[in-house]
């Protein structure tokens, strides 16, 4: 037994585990995306942050595209022999143990290995089918989640069973897809006033509907976001639609500076709380100091009615959050996929941030995968990890049980609810989930 496992870490944990939890972020696939039959293969739980370990481990991608290949008609086991070597050598991440938590409990396979993969893609292909994704979240205490969907729309995607998730509206405007916003939207976008009446049309039509909006250009470039004056954003924009005489990248930058500034002005309008990714990206290799939360400090001064919810702690930028979180009462801080990343530095943050930070800012769970056996994974974690801090809580004399219980309730639901809004957004989400998405 762990040394962590004591009475009252048990007695903690318990209640944890019958908290029906929000879950803050994720990317799951639809019902309608779910595999079927021999499409069901070892790759699908690779598809995800396991194998960017992998690869770190030396990996070679055209192994590793080999694998995910469903055409190719490997065998489970001839699967298996690309990822082995480089499993092993990263068999100790939370990556890989998200996986295993998950392949245990829910196929009953206690590790990958050549001896288990054949079963493992049986277990996997009978049970992936319709009702798959409520069958699992019910298995991990999952409520319902909040979704950041791939398309197909840029925007705004109802198409979700509405009893597992909330779907966000996403910043697909900072990055200037002009003529497939204005096919989406319907409307000519022949100028700046064009472009910013449609970005209206969008939030009157999903402002109310929507859990949040997501913003993830901490991908791709800085989240420092200048003030840019209207006339030199304009003239960039012109230019963009121009065609013969395209802008440069700093140039575009400043026209996207503008419209992050135009976004916070309507989000604030909306009550719709912004989420920003920060600190690591996903993959493998990226500019990291692009995306400190620090960089976002001008739009929170700049914008106190609009609420900005900042993903995945900014690690290994955490300790700056907590002092922002700390100064600005419209930040909060989201632990959506910490707990996978690092499980320790997340015991470390929720500790300190436990200590500087009003417990409501704190949002404890988001499983941020495409696949939901890893979030059943990723939701163990958390649930073990977040006990653990609130057990030490007690024992310092920092909190009594019952109050480490209630601030339990609170990082895994209530502060979701409440910060996000989200009782009002999902019934008005309910009541249009699934319809067709036009404008």
């Amino acid at each position: 037994m762990p040394t962590y496992e004591t009475d009252l870490y048990r007695r903690l944990k318990a209640h944890l585990d019958a908290v029906p939890a929000v879950d803050c972020h994720e990317h799951l696939q639809r019902e309608s995306e779910l595999p079927r039959g021999e499409d069901i293969h070892l790759g699908r739980v690779f598809i995800h942050y396991a194998n960017c370990d992998l690869i770190s481990a030396g990996l070679p991608r055209a192994d590793y595209e080999r694998v995910m290949d469903g055409k190719n008609g490997l065998s489970p086991r001839a699967r298996w022999a690309l990822l082995e070597p480089w499993y092993r050598k990263a068999w100790n991440t939370a990556y890989c143990e998200a996986l295993r938590i998950a392949i245990r409990d829910l196929y009953g396979i206690e590790d990958f290995s050549a001896d288990t993969v054949d079963a493992l893609t049986d277990a996997m292909r009978a049970a992936i089918a319709p009702g798959f994704t409520r069958r699992v979240f019910d298995r991990a205490g999952i409520d319902f989640a909040m979704t950041n969907p791939f398309g197909p729309k840029l925007v705004f995607n109802p198409d979700f069973d509405p009893d597992c998730f909330i779907v966000d509206m996403v910043d697909n405007f900072t990055g200037t897809q002009c003529a497939r916003l204005a096919e989406e939207s319907g409307m000519r976008i022949a100028c700046l006033d064009d472009y910013l009446l449609a970005i209206d049309r969008y939030f009157a039509q999903y402002g109310a509907i929507a859990g949040a909006f997501k913003v993830g250009r901490a991908y791709d470039r800085t989240l420092c976001w200048a003030d840019v004056p209207r006339a030199d954003a304009e003239h960039v924009f012109n230019r963009l639609l121009a065609f013969s005489d395209y802008p440069d990248r700093r140039e575009v930058q400043a026209f996207e500076d503008f419209i992050m500034h135009y976004l916070c002005r309507k989000c604030g309008e909306y009550g719709i709380r912004m989420k920003f990714h920060t600190g690591l990206q996903e993959g493998n290799g990226n500019l990291i100091t692009n995306s400190r939360a620090a960089l976002l400090a001008n739009l929170f001064m700049k914008y106190p009615r609009t609420g900005f919810d900042i993903y995945h702690i900014s690690y290994p930028y955490q300790e700056e959050l907590a002092t922002l979180a700390k100064n600005f009462p419209n930040v909060t801080v989201d632990f959506c996929w910490m707990w996978i990343i690092n499980p320790a530095a997340g015991r470390r943050a929720l500790s300190d941030m436990l200590d500087t930070v009003p417990a409501s800012k704190l949002h404890g769970f988001g499983g941020d995968f495409i696949f939901v056996e890893g979030s059943y994974g990723h939701a163990a974690i958390a649930r073990r990890e977040i006990a653990r801090v609130l057990a030490e809580k007690v024992e310092e004399g920092r909190f009594g049980e019952e109050y480490a219980a209630r601030v339990g309730t609170m990082l895994l639901r209530d502060n979701a609810l409440e910060n996000f809004g989200l009782a009002e957004r999902r019934a008005a989400f309910r009541a249009i989930a699934g319809e067709a998405a036009g404008m």
